[in-house]
């Protein structure tokens, strides 16, 4: 079947071609009436936009990139789901990338792509990144990164880290073990500070352990927990609690009559674990809707200064966390 143009349309509605493209394009003088006959005729006839006509016309192709450091993990398909909303509603497509958790993929794969005229780039880097927006050549709008030179959109972890502290000294935890984020990331680090200076000294900190954000735990790490006094696991994501549930389910632990767990993102799994996860959490889709909307703003002003956008966090407390029924040990 031969594709429908532009002209079939306009003769369909009895106008000119560049009738037609005014009302596409939503530019020019066309009354009410006759735009509408012309939007009429195009899903009678099923006339699309040759999307590549128009970015040779234009310059714009209307479509980002969206680079995320690993699908697995629940947060990343969150934030997905936040950007293509905003894009769908603006006309955006978005092409995504998954780096696989492997570095040198990330870079590569934003490399080849950012030569393939999309007009902006969303990520959310696997590492704390070096990457300047001159060497990626595109605007660019990281999220949940720290210290980089581009556009960024977070959520306040720091305050998400003292909501967990709070929590463990509301329900009477006094020792308590922690899993923490990785080393090398800024934001596993401001989610620690905030919850060690939350707790202050009124909460003895027996173990803390950093880990990559993974369910599956180092046996060393499950040989500790079973092996301690704690009455209370932090965590600095769900999918570690995650692991520390299952653990701790596999070796006879009760959770919470034993060892409460808080988890840290509340991506949609947290609520469907038994006992169902308390955690903070993240207004991921709207981190990623704040950051499309970023990106167009710097795409449309390439020359602004750099914009920083911090969004609150919350807590929500679930069953596999409680007060402690007996004093502390």
């Amino acid at each position: 079947m031969a594709r429908v143009t532009i002209k079939d349309v306009a003769e369909r509605a009895g106008v000119s071609i560049a009738t037609v493209s005014y009302v596409i394009n939503d530019t020019g003088s066309v009354s009410e009436a006759t735009a509408e006959r012309v939007r009429d005729c195009i899903d009678e006839l099923g006339y699309r936009v040759n999307s590549l006509a128009v970015a040779h016309r234009t310059g714009r192709t209307k479509t980002i990139v969206l680079a995320l450091p690993d699908l697995s993990n629940p947060f990343c398909p969150e934030i997905a789901k936040g950007v293509q909303s905003a894009a769908r509603s603006a006309g955006f497509a978005v092409v995504l990338l998954d780096a696989n958790s492997d570095g040198d993929l990330e870079r590569d794969s934003i490399a080849r792509v950012a030569d393939r005229m999309p007009e902006g780039l969303v990520w959310v880097p696997l590492g704390d990144s070096s990457w300047t927006p001159e060497e990626i050549g595109i605007p660019v709008v990281a999220i949940d990164a720290w210290g980089v030179d581009f556009d960024t959109v977070r959520a306040d972890v720091r305050d998400g880290g003292a909501r967990q502290g709070l929590h463990m000294i509301e329900c009477g935890h006094r020792r308590v073990g922690l899993v923490s984020g990785p080393s090398w990331s800024a934001t596993a680090h401001a989610r620690h500070e905030g919850l060690i200076d939350a707790i202050g000294s009124q909460v003895d900190v027996a173990w803390d352990v950093a880990l990559p954000y993974s369910s599956n735990l180092d046996d060393r790490l499950v040989a500790t927990m079973l092996a301690s006094d704690v009455t209370c696991i932090a965590t600095a994501n769900d999918i570690q609690a995650i692991g520390v549930l299952k653990a701790l389910h596999r070796n006879g632990r009760s959770v919470p009559d034993d060892v409460s767990v808080i988890g840290f993102d509340d991506v949609p799994l947290a609520a469907l674990m038994s006992p169902g996860l308390s955690t903070v959490r993240l207004p991921i889709e709207e981190m990623g809707r704040t950051a499309f909307e970023l990106l167009c703003r710097r795409i449309d002003a390439p020359g602004r200064e750099r914009e920083e956008v911090v969004l609150p966090v919350d807590f929500v407390e679930r069953e596999s966390s409680r007060q402690r029924l007996s004093s502390p040990r």
